[in-house]
This record gives structure tokens, sequence and C-alpha cells, in this order.
């Protein structure tokens, strides 16, 4: 594994841990949720669920 290769996938990583804490515990509609969710899709390009979703199992072989 390249060094490149690693820290993409550590940074995946990261980032679906955050996701799914975001998705854990902000479930309610309240102003504050909605701007993690926004802050998080400013940072990845995508909502919480749809990162999990396409990053979950990255780094498994």
């Amino acid at each position: 594994m390249t060094p490149e290769k690693y820290y993409e996938l550590r940074k995946h990583y990261k980032l679906v841990k955050e996701a799914e804490h975001l998705v854990k515990y902000n479930t309610s509609n309240k102003a504050v949720d909605m701007i993690k969710f926004v802050a998080f899709k400013q940072k990845t390009g995508m909502m919480p669920q749809e990162y999990i979703e396409k990053y979950g199992d990255s780094w498994k072989d």
C-alpha cells in the first residue's frame, strides 16, 4: 500500500466515523442539527448517510 492510498483510506475512515456519529445522535430536525449536516455536506460533498453508503467499507478487503 502506498502512502497516498493509506492517507486516502484514513481520511475516509475518519469521515465515516464522523458521519455515523451525526446520523446516530442528530436525529431531530432542529436548526443546530441541520447546520451540522450541511457543514458535513460542504466538507465531503454528500450527506452523512450517503457518505456511509459509499465509503463505509472502503478500507476492508
